[in-house]
């Protein structure tokens, strides 16, 4: 019922503050593809509809539910309140960040120098209050890397999900699924408190794909894409993914198979960019949504498929803690077999030329 309450008050938010956003979007000239002959552009402001929806489900938590059934954050000395702040401030700098690029269409660099100084401001928050980030390296003699680990991992991801959004419906459906699946395996091991924050990200994403999903009447932007891209970052550094509760070496398999699709679509595009020698971070049309669509799939068509082999891989980490380590490891190979089968398929079956 809490979790349920999340989702829907998340998407109710969102879906009726999308509109809205669209026309102030519109009223302020914030908008894309504004260039083409004949063509107004296409609102970008739908990111402040998505950090809204979550905001407000958060609020109401709070409020409506002072202590959450189970237990306390694993790992963290971090009470539920506390936890929601912090979630709230971190992906409102995000967002702003974000929405100053939609507006002022910021330099990849600049970007970047955002990113990390979000980044950093939002782990010496969590540092501060107590929040610490073991990973798979706590107990090592390498356990001092879980920093500037977790600093990579929080950019890579951000990022994974903003190069995601190139197209109608992905972006916020690829992270509706991974936040829901984030969100039942948080509640199956006893963290409520991430999984009612997952949820609420699913709603938000949810409600605004309503007019994002082809044909697109709005778009996120990076607001949107920035803010989704830490949240889901964060979560999956604080979820927990064993029974136990305690985070060994293989709970990191769990969040790879979850985002997998925004990682093998930036490493592929960045791949491709290197081998033809392109800048790194201009933006082009190889991504797995654009090449499915160059094989021949309709934009719909291409969007259910990435959706479809996200739900795969999420039934496949919601299995991973219930097996033996072996069984997991072998489960995880063979999800990584799927994976670059679906890679190969993309890179050799495109019809035209590459562009």
């Amino acid at each position: 019922m809490i979790l349920f309450t999340s989702l829907v008050t998340a998407l109710i938010v969102s879906l009726v503050l999308t509109p809205l956003m669209s026309r102030i979007a519109r009223r302020y000239n914030i908008v894309a593809n504004k260039d083409k002959p004949g063509d107004s552009g296409t609102p970008t402001m739908g990111g402040v509809a998505i950090f809204l929806g979550f905001a407000v489900s958060i609020f109401a938590g709070i409020l409506i539910f002072p202590v959450l059934p189970g237990q306390s954050i694993v790992d963290t000395p971090l009470s539920w309140r506390s936890m929601c702040f912090l979630m709230l401030i971190s992906g409102f700098f995000m967002a702003l960040a974000g929405f100053l690029d939609d507006k002022f269409e910021l330099s990849p660099k600049i970007k970047l120098s955002l990113h990390f100084l979000v980044a950093i401001i939002a782990g010496s928050l969590f540092l501060v209050n107590g929040a610490q980030v073991r990973l798979f390296l706590d107990g090592s003699s390498i356990a001092w890397l879980a920093a500037p680990v977790t600093l990579i991992w929080l950019l890579g991801i951000t990022n994974s999900i903003n190069l995601l959004d190139h197209a109608d419906g992905v972006t916020s459906g690829i992270s509706a699924i991974a936040a829901l699946f984030f969100a039942a395996l948080n509640f199956m091991h006893g963290n409520p408190a991430i999984a009612f924050i997952s949820v609420a990200l699913a709603g938000a994403s949810l409600g605004f794909l309503f007019f994002n999903f082809p044909p697109a009447s709005i778009y996120m932007g990076d607001c949107g894409s920035n803010f989704l891209g830490f949240m889901l970052g964060i979560v999956a550094v604080l979820g927990v993914y064993t029974p136990d509760g305690s985070i060994p070496y293989l709970a990191i398999l769990s969040p790879l198979l979850i985002l997998a699709v925004p990682i093998v679509d930036t490493i592929m595009v960045l791949v491709y960019r290197k081998k033809r020698g392109s800048p790194l971070f201009q933006g082009d049309k190889n991504h797995l949504a654009h090449r499915l669509m160059r094989m021949g799939y309709s934009r719909k068509t291409t969007i259910l498929i990435l959706y479809i082999i996200s739900i795969i891989l999420g039934t496949i980490a919601l299995l991973l803690p219930t097996l033996q380590p072996y069984q997991a490891i072998l489960g995880f190979v063979n999800a990584v077999g799927v994976i670059s089968v679906f890679t190969i398929f993309i890179a050799h079956g495109e019809k035209g030329n590459h562009r």
